[in-house]
Formats: structure tokens, sequence, C-alpha cells
């Protein structure tokens, strides 16, 4: 029986590293996997702020000229006065509106993105540790055998 005692003990070692190893592996797996969704939320924030401002232009659009038609059933002209501050006005305000919802779409996209880089980076590091936990688990398993063995060999 105290002839199999090393045997075992390698043996476990070599099931703890493949055991680290797949951990690394999984780990690994599962931060790439949390990237790319990351990656696509950030597209898809992208894309509806894109749509989002395009709605702004069309309602910008819209108001202006509202605003021309209602000065011009009033009898006056959109091209003086008043009436072009006014236009001036609520073209300058639409598209600062545009703006911000284009800068809250990439500020959302830009925490996806860095999300998704921290994820990857995460998933290389588990991978890289997995190994190295395997490599720690197999020397510390060779050196149980060694002194198990030794021990054996000295009786």
């Amino acid at each position: 029986m105290a002839a199999a005692l090393p045997v075992f003990t390698v043996l476990s070692a070599v099931v703890s590293a493949v055991g680290a190893m797949r951990q690394g592996e999984m780990a690994s797996a599962a931060g790439n996997y949390n990237a790319t969704i990351n990656e696509q939320n950030a597209a898809i924030v992208r894309q509806n702020a894109a749509d989002k401002a395009k709605q702004a232009d069309r309602e910008k659009y819209l108001r202006l000229g509202a605003i021309r038609a209602a000065q011009g059933r009033s009898g006056g002209t959109a091209d003086s006065g008043s009436v072009l501050d006014v236009l001036g006005d609520v073209a300058a305000q639409s598209e600062l509106e545009k703006q911000q919802i284009i800068y809250q779409g990439e500020q959302q996209a830009r925490g996806y993105t860095n999300t998704a880089q921290l994820d990857r980076a995460g998933a290389d590091n588990a991978e890289s540790s997995g190994m190295f936990k395997a490599g720690s688990e197999l020397l510390g398993g060779f050196s149980s055998y060694y002194n198990i063995n030794d021990r054996l060999v000295r009786r």
C-alpha cells in the first residue's frame, strides 16, 4: 500500500493541474463572452443615438416649418426681424439637443467598450492564471512524490 502512495500523489497533482487549466479556460471563455456582449451593446447604443439624432433633426425641421407657416398666416415674412431670431433660436436649441443625444450615446457606448476591454484582459489573465496554477500543482505533486519516495527508500 505504501508503494501506491507516490502514484496517488502524482495522479492527484495531474488531476489538480487539469482542473486548474480547465477552470482558467472556462473563466477566459466567460470573459470573452461578456466582452462580446458589451461590444454588441456599444454598437446598439451608438445606433440608437444616431436614430434619435435623426429624429431630433426631423423634429427641428417640423418646428421650423410650423414657425414659418404661422408667420406666413399672420401676413409677415420669415426672412426678417424677430421671426429670424426665433428661427435661429429654435435651430440652435434643436442642434444642441441633437448633439447631447449623440454625446450621451457615445458616453454610454464608451462605458460598454471599456468594460469589454476589461473583460478581455480578465479573460487573458484567467487563462494565464490557470496555466500557472496547473504548473504549480504539478510541481507540488512531483515534489511530494519525491519526498514520499525518498522516505520509502530510506526505510
